[in-house]
């Protein structure tokens, strides 16, 4: 006859052994609070799955759409979400709250620099700034400069940028073979 098991001791025994570790109820159970330190760490590679997750959600609006897409539980990506402070909730919807620097490059002063911006609208910004000045190079179109006149960027130390708009500026640029990047790095 196979053995019964008594559930409600070896939960008594489970709690009981998270508490001599100074653990609290919900991490004893295994669903620690968005607050505390969950009992096995996330794998590096689960960061990349979740980063990517984020950002599908940060493009459609939907957390939970974006976290089977990639593989993830819907709770898991929004206990992340809120852990990191990426976004909080507000109404039925997401309000993103991003506040990672960025490294990128910046088309300032007839130069391109390399500059950690505060933020993701800042990067943003940055990003349709170089790709419509690549696009200009391209096809010496004005009209794609037209809405980053008086624009600028902040960076993490509170200076500004003012972007580039200047057609024969973009065109020195270009011509010295300094790149237009359309990747941007995170800095931890």
């Amino acid at each position: 006859m196979p053995r019964q098991r008594d559930h409600k001791a070896e939960y008594a025994r489970r709690l009981a052994r998270a508490f001599a570790q100074g653990l609290s109820r919900s991490q004893a159970r295994g669903h620690a609070r968005p607050d505390e330190a969950p009992l096995r760490p996330a794998k590096p590679k689960d960061a990349e799955r979740i980063e990517a997750a984020y950002k599908d959600m940060r493009r459609t609006g939907s957390l939970t759409k974006a976290a089977k897409t990639h593989g993830i539980s819907p709770e898991r990506l929004r206990r992340e979400v809120k852990a990191q402070g990426l976004a909080e909730r507000s109404g039925r919807g997401w309000r993103f709250t991003d506040t990672r620097a960025r490294q990128m490059p910046v088309l300032t002063s007839g130069e391109v620099v390399e500059v950690k911006l505060a933020g993701y609208d800042q990067a943003a910004l940055n990003g349709a700034h170089l790709n419509a000045a690549w696009q200009f190079v391209r096809t010496n179109d004005r009209d794609l400069l037209a809405p980053f006149v008086g624009q600028s960027v902040t960076d993490t130390a509170g200076n500004s940028y003012p972007l580039e708009t200047d057609p024969n500026a973009l065109h020195a640029i270009a011509a010295t073979g300094e790149a237009f990047h359309e990747i941007y790095r995170l800095i931890v």
